[in-house]
Parts: structure tokens; C-alpha cells; sequence
């Protein structure tokens, strides 16, 4: 039986890499994004189904539209998110309000009614951050919304585990996707990242080959996520010597 996935944030970068990537692999998609002309031809390439929906406005209804239109669904990949960079104190509550929405409270809903409807051996992937782990100078809101996104996704794999229903987290560092059109507005942090980014074509089949092993999270680059376990251990010390890097934002 051939397993339906379903993408959201699914027209361009690391959604559009993940659709390429589970395509290759034989899954039946429904791509999920609100540029109905990206979509459009995304979808022609890969023989999916697509479907325009803003995640905000349409969380509370979008995992059962989704399944009376398209089938049963076994895995389902909250990639849909946003971020603003900047000093809390110079955001919006409009963009703090947006930012939460999208990257935690719209996740967390539409993973819970995946667990509702999912049947066995199905697999629920949330798109983290290296963030939630490493919070850094203007980047509050984000962190948050992720690191809120993180935990919730690790307590809902135990209580999931019994009804044989898996949770996925991925928690890359910086990848050159259109992302930082929005979250970097000046261009300068994203230039003093560029040698470091990550490509979302090889990241993409890293998190499709852990979909399949059903491993626990994909966390990259490595040595991001060795500072991460760090910073865990010791944070006062870690926060003094990456002061440097925290201070490229």
C-alpha cells in the first residue's frame, strides 16, 4: 500500500525539497501551501494533490479537509513557519502573535488531530529549529515558538508510542531557502551565515531516510548540535564564548 503524506509550507524551499524527496521514494502527496501557482506546478511535476490553504486561518478544519478529499494519511509534516529577526522590544504583537501561531499553536493542533484520525504505523514530523535548543540575540520569538514546538513534540511520541504513531522532529541550523527573505530583512546575517548554511535538497533526504527508520529527530549541522548539548550543560560558560556568533543577528 503506498502511504500519503502530507506537506505543509509545501511551494518552495525545504517543503518543496521534502515533496521532491518523498516523490522519489514512491509517496502518494498532497502539498499544502498558500501560493496556489507554486503549488500548482509542484504539484503537476510530482503527481500530487495540492491544496491552498493558509495554515493560520485554517488549522482547526485543515487535517479532516485533507482527508475527505485525499485519503487516509500516514504521515503528516508540519514544515509551515516564519521568523523576524529583530530585538523583542522593536517586534510587533502582530508579528509575536503570528510567530507563535504558525510555528507552535497551529503545529501542536494539527498534530493532534493527526493523532486522532492516523492509523498504525503512521508518523507525525515537526520542523524544529537548532534555535529551540540555542536560543540567541533576536531571535526571542522564534526560539520560542520552536523550543514550545520541541518539547511538545517530545512528550506527544511517548504518549503516541502505545497507539504505535511516531513523532519526528527535525532541528536544522540555518538552510538557504527563501526563509530569510522575511526573517532577515537587511541581508547581513544571512550573508555572515552563507558557508555554513545547509543545502534543503540533502537535508531533505536525511529527514525522508529517518521518516522511514522511524528514528527520533534529525538534528544538523553535527557540530551545531554539539553546541546545543553544551549549551544544556553548561550555559553561562557557552553563552560567554559564543558571544561572537550570537551577535551576527
Amino acid at each position: 500500500m503506498v502511504k500519503h503524506i502530507v506537506i505543509t509550507g509545501a511551494s518552495s524551499g525545504f517543503g518543496a525539497a521534502l515533496a521532491h524527496c518523498f516523490y522519489e521514494r514512491g509517496y502518494k502527496l498532497t502539498l499544502v501551501a498558500r501560493s496556489e501557482e507554486r503549488l500548482k506546478g509542484l504539484a503537476k511535476q510530482l503527481n500530487a494533490n495540492w491544496h491552498v490553504a493558509d495554515v493560520i486561518t485554517s488549522y482547526d478544519t485543515l487535517v479532516s479537509e485533507i482527508e475527505q478529499a485525499y485519503g487516509p494519511i500516514d504521515g503528516w509534516v508540519n514544515n509551515a513557519g516564519i521568523g523576524e529577526f529583530d530585538a523583542v522590544v522593536d517586534q510587533t504583537k502582530a508579528v509575536i502573535e503570528e510567530t507563535m501561531m504558525l510555528n507552535a499553536t497551529a503545529p501542536m493542533v494539527l498534530s493532534r488531530d493527526c493523532a486522532k484520525r492516523m492509523r498504525a504505523g503512521g508518523t507525525i514530523v515537526n520542523v524544529c529549529s537548532q534555535a529551540a535548543k540555542v536560543p540567541t540575540p533576536k531571535s526571542a520569538v522564534y526560539a520560542g515558538s520552536k523550543a514550545a514546538l520541541l518539547q511538545f513534540s517530545n512528550a506527544l511520541r511517548l504518549e503516541l508510542r502505545p497507539r504505535d504513531i511516531h513523532v519526528l522532529t527535525v532541528n536544522p541550523g540555518p538552510i538557504a531557502t527563501p526563509f530569510f527573505e522575511r526573517a532577515d530583512k537587511s541581508g547581513r546575517y544571512e550573508q555572515s551565515v552563507k558557508r555554513i548554511m545547509l543545502s534543503p535538497d540533502r537535508l531533505a533526504r536525511r529527514v525522508v531516510k529517518a521518516f522511514e527508520r522511524a528514528e527520533r529527530e534529525v538534528n544538523a549541522p553535527w557540530w551545531m548540535n554539539a553546541g546545543a548539548k553544551a549549551y544544556a550543560m553548561c550555559p553561562v560558560w557557552f553563552e560567554r564564548l559564543a558571544k561572537r556568533g550570537f551577535d551576527k543577528k
